[in-house]
C-alpha cells in the first residue's frame, strides 16, 4: 500500500477497519461466494457507502477510497469494457444505490455491478496500468487475429419497433397507426441490445444490419457463422436467410419473433404478423418451432447455458448487463 492510498483510508474509515483492511488486503475472493453473489465484498465497506450518502465524506473521498479497493481486488472487478461515449451521468444517482446496499437493502452483486458501470462510464477514473490489464484480458477473447469469419447482426428494425410512438404504443391500446414506423439507426437503450453490440465490437467481431440481410439474403454467404443479438422483428427474406445459414448463435432470446415488411421509398417498417397481431392468438409471427422467447425475462444470466438446434446454438438466458465482464461468456462466444 503506498502512503497516500494509506492516507486516504484512514482519513474515510475508522482506525479498527483500517487495521482490519491491512489484515485481509490480499485475502482471495471464495468462489462459491462470488457465484452465489453473496459476500463479494467486506462488510466493512458499507460504511464507506452509508458515509457518502449521509455525507460525512466527500465524492472525492468516496471515490479515492472506491478506486483503491478496486484496485486491490477488494471490490471484484473481473473485467470491464470501457465505453468512450460521453456520459451526461451524475455522481448523485448513486448515492441511494451506494446506502441501499450499505443497508443491506440491495445484494453485493448489484453493487459491485453498480460499480463496474461507474468505472466503465468515466465517473471512477481508474489509472493506465488498470485500463491496460483489462485490455490484455479483452485480448484473449478478441478475434482480431481469427481467421474465422464471424458477423453480428445489427436489430435496427427492432430498434425502430421500439422507438417513440412505435409498434409498443399500438399494443399499449395508445396508437392505432402506430404499426408503421420511420427506421432509424440509433439503438433503443432499454429493449435492444446496444451494450452487447459495443462489446462484441470491441473484440474485432465485424456488423451488419438487418436492411443488409433483405437487401441482399446472399450475404450472410460470406460468414462462417452468424451472430444475432435481439433481432425480435425481421422480414420474410431475414428470417430465412438467417435460419437456413448453417452456423448461427443467437445470443439474445426473443429473436426471430415477429414479421415485418420494409418500405424502402419511404424508409419504413411494418408490423405484418406476430406478437399477437393480427390477433391476439398469433405468438411467433413466422410459427417458428425454435422460438424462445420465454427465456428472456431471466436478466442476471447467473446460469447462462447454450443449447443446440439445427442450424445454430441458443443461449438461454438474455445476457446484456452480462457481456461486458463475464470472460467465460465471451469466451464461449468466441469458441463457437
Amino acid at each position: 500500500m503506498n502512503a497516500s492510498s494509506f492516507q486516504i483510508i484512514i482519513h474515510v474509515m475508522p482506525l479498527v477497519i483500517a487495521s482490519f483492511l491491512v489484515l485481509t488486503l490480499f485475502a482471495p475472493l471464495d468462489k462459491a461466494e462470488a457465484d452465489n453473489g453473496k459476500n463479494l465484498v467486506p462488510q466493512w465497506v458499507k460504511h464507506d457507502a452509508i458515509w457518502w450518502h449521509d455525507g460525512k465524506i466527500s465524492d472525492n473521498e468516496f471515490i479515492n477510497s472506491t478506486t483503491w479497493l478496486v484496485e486491490k481486488k477488494i471490490i471484484p472487478i473481473q473485467l470491464v469494457v470501457f465505453d468512450n461515449s460521453t456520459q451526461n451521468r451524475s455522481l448523485y444517482e448513486f448515492k441511494d444505490i451506494a446506502y441501499y446496499w450499505g443497508a443491506g437493502k440491495i445484494s453485493d452483486k448489484d453493487f459491485v455491478s453498480t460499480v463496474r458501470y461507474m468505472i466503465k462510464n468515466g465517473l471512477i477514473k481508474m489509472d493506465d496500468s488498470y485500463e491496460s490489464d483489462m485490455n490484455q484480458r479483452l485480448k484473449m477473447v478478441s478475434i482480431t487475429n481469427e481467421t474465422e469469419k464471424s458477423v453480428v447482426v445489427v436489430p435496427v428494425l427492432t430498434s425502430s419497433a421500439y422507438s417513440e410512438w412505435g409498434f409498443y404504443a399500438y399494443y399499449r391500446g395508445e396508437c392505432s397507426r402506430c404499426l408503421t414506423v420511420k427506421i432509424h439507426d440509433d439503438l433503443h437503450s432499454l429493449m435492444d441490445s446496444s451494450n452487447g453490440l459495443k462489446v462484441l465490437k470491441s473484440l474485432g467481431y465485424h456488423t451488419i444490419t438487418d436492411i443488409d440481410i433483405d437487401r441482399n439474403p446472399k450475404i450472410l454467404e460470406q460468414y462462417d457463422e452468424v451472430i444475432l443479438l435481439h433481432n425480435e422483428y425481421v422480414t420474410q427474406r431475414e428470417f430465412d436467410a438467417i435460419t437456413k445459414h448453417p452456423q448461427v448463435l443467437y445470443l439474445y432470446p426473443n429473436a426471430l419473433y415477429a414479421k415485418v415488411s420494409i418500405d424502402y421509398w419511404n424508409n419504413t417498417v411494418t408490423l405484418v404478423r406476430g406478437h399477437g397481431y393480427p390477433n391476439s392468438t398469433i405468438a411467433n409471427g413466422f410459427g417458428w418451432k425454435f422460438d424462445n422467447s420465454k427465456l428472456e425475462y431471466d436478466r442476471m444470466c447467473d446460469n447462462w447455458n447454450f443449447h443446440k438446434i439445427d442450424n445454430g446454438m441458443m443461449l438461454n438466458c438474455y445476457p446484456e448487463g452480462r457481456l461486458d465482464y463475464d470472460m467465460g461468456l465471451l469466451q464461449a462466444i468466441k469458441d463457437f
